[in-house]
Order: structure tokens, then C-alpha cells, then sequence
């Protein structure tokens, strides 16, 4: 049943700066890692498309995940070779903790 309701396959990438401050002048680098996660990105409906076009927001599709993935707001993730980006921030849907939504767009 896992897989019927998330049959989408996303590659996340996260990247996070590390500041080495055992040295002067101190030294930023940045650190990429990578995995996958189950969703379902869906098309927006009409009127989804509506409020967010009248918030001056652009809107692509809509990811559905549960609610335990390792994913933050400010990653990014892969749907084939599409990149995506959030537009908001990663609600509860129904508020059972089951189900995670998110308005993404593409990067």
C-alpha cells in the first residue's frame, strides 16, 4: 500500500555550509549529500492555482510525503530530470501526522 500511495520516486539533495574555525581566516565549505525518498507529486487543482496566482506565488505541483521522511524546506529534490525547489513550508494534511503537503516549483 506504501508504494500505491507514494508510486514517485524524488532524489533530494541537500546542501549545508560548514565553517572551519580552526583557522584564520576562517574557511567555508560546502557539503552536498544525497537520497532518495517515496512521494507523490501531483498537479495543482484550478483553484489551488487561483489562490496561490492571487498571493502572487507561482505554483507547479503539489508533493504529498509521509510524514517521517527526511526532507526540509530547504532542500532540493529531483522527479526525473526536473528540479525542484518549495514555495511554502511542509504542512500536516488533516493533522494526523500521516500525510506531509508542500507547494513546490520548479528551480
Amino acid at each position: 500500500m506504501f508504494l500505491e500511495e507514494y508510486p514517485h520516486t524524488l532524489r533530494v539533495v541537500r546542501s549545508e555550509t560548514v565553517v572551519d574555525k580552526t583557522v584564520y581566516p576562517w574557511k567555508e565549505t560546502i557539503k552536498e549529500s544525497e537520497h532518495t525518498i517515496q512521494g507523490f507529486m501531483d498537479t495543482p487543482t484550478s483553484s489551488q492555482q487561483i489562490n496561490y496566482h492571487n498571493l502572487n506565488i507561482t505554483l507547479d505541483r503539489v508533493l504529498y510525503i509521509p510524514f517521517d521522511t527526511d526532507i526540509t524546506r530547504s532542500d532540493v529534490f529531483f522527479y526525473g530530470d526536473v528540479k525542484y525547489k518549495f514555495k511554502g513550508d511542509l504542512q500536516d494534511q488533516g493533522g494526523q501526522n500521516e500525510v506531509l503537503s508542500a507547494p513546490v516549483e520548479r528551480a
